[in-house]
């Protein structure tokens, strides 16, 4: 989720503020999971249909070509997918490890899990549910990469990443030699490597078109997403769009739905940075990648008392906990005795 950076010099705070935005999603719509009631019903989904798309796309916002030397390949290997990979399993194992002692599970379960954390997809479950997402993530900035540095033309650009979007959407039902998932989800990569190639242009468009306009968008676009939630909730709309357990109803309408929908929250993000910002929120949108990694897990204190085993705590905990943890690493980077530890290494 290292999506915010322009360069090393200067966060673009609009970004930030959509991976907030972003992030609250996600850890309302694991709060809300399996909890009874209709109206949680209708949220869950309307949640599904764009937050993790609007990850995807803000992927594609700082992609860079490579050249087609050992160098370009370096960067692209050394510099954007091993950092993915290294944070998938160094979390990884410390979640299996705070899993077994926490949730008292025996060592077997955990020698089990090990090894699902390297197949990884849909086959993670409590405290990893959410880690499909980073291998899912990488797999698509790899692909992406290739495709803006290796095709010149936009269109055919486009012609491609369409055509890997519905071979995804018809993969759902297929299984990997007997398995229900592809490792890694490597199946849903091939619908975020659409998302991602989008994000990548509409961030160089976005801060060409006139405020004016991203406003009258806005309006309607939040209308329409108004409007959708009803005709779900009367039954009338059929739009689920599960990626970690590849479950998408339908094709045309997880192509069209969620970029429009994603564009409403860059615009709102922009509108929050126009009305002077929110420190806060700023500080969770430069933070996503811890929240995303241990709400799963925060979610288990409220599991201590019945008194705080609700899903409106699970949302205030899932994020102040991992909030706080974010903040002693910031800490700890920012402090003199691990500078020295850098300037040794």
């Amino acid at each position: 989720m290292q999506t915010t950076f322009m360069g090393a010099k200067k966060r673009i705070l609009w970004v930030d503020y959509a991976k907030c935005i972003g992030i609250i999603a996600v850890v309302a719509g694991h709060a809300i999971n399996n909890v009874s009631g209709k109206s949680l019903d209708v949220a869950y989904n309307a949640i599904y249909w764009w937050h993790m798309p609007l990850f995807f796309m803000m992927g594609g916002f700082f992609l860079k070509q490579i050249s087609p030397t050992s160098e370009g390949w370096a960067y692209l290997l050394g510099h954007r997918v091993k950092p993915l990979i290294k944070a998938y399993f160094l979390n990884g194992v410390i979640l299996i490890i705070l899993s077994h002692f926490f949730r008292q599970q025996s060592w077997d379960y955990t020698f089990l899990y090990f090894a699902r954390l390297i197949y990884g997809g849909s086959t993670l479950n409590n405290y990893l549910s959410v880690f499909w997402y980073m291998t899912t993530y990488a797999i698509a900035i790899f692909l992406t990469t290739l495709l803006i540095s290796y095709v010149k033309k936009a269109w055919l650009q486009f012609v491609i990443a369409i055509a890997s979007f519905f071979l995804g959407i018809q993969l759902q039902d297929v299984t990997f030699f007997g398995n229900d998932s592809f490792p890694w989800n490597a199946q849903i990569a091939l619908l975020a490597f659409f998302w991602m190639l989008l994000g990548y242009y509409v961030f160089k468009l976005f801060t060409k078109i006139p405020w004016k306009y991203k406003v009258i968008y806005a309006v309607f676009g939040l209308s329409f997403f108004i409007f959708l939630i009803y005709l779900y909730a009367k039954g009338e709309l059929d739009f689920v769009l599960w990626l970690k357990s590849s479950t998408i109803h339908t094709g045309l309408q997880a192509f069209f739905i969620p970029p429009l929908l994603c564009l409403v929250v860059f615009i709102g993000s922009e509108a929050i940075e126009r009305a002077g910002g929110f420190l806060p929120l700023k500080f969770i949108g430069q933070n996503t990648d811890v929240i995303m990694f241990y709400h799963r897990a925060a979610f288990d204190i409220t599991t201590l008392t019945a008194f705080m085993d609700h899903w409106y705590f699970r949302i205030i905990i899932g994020l102040a906990a991992p909030i706080l943890l974010a903040w002693v690493i910031q800490w700890f980077k920012n402090n003199h005795f691990w500078h020295r530890i850098r300037v040794q290494d």
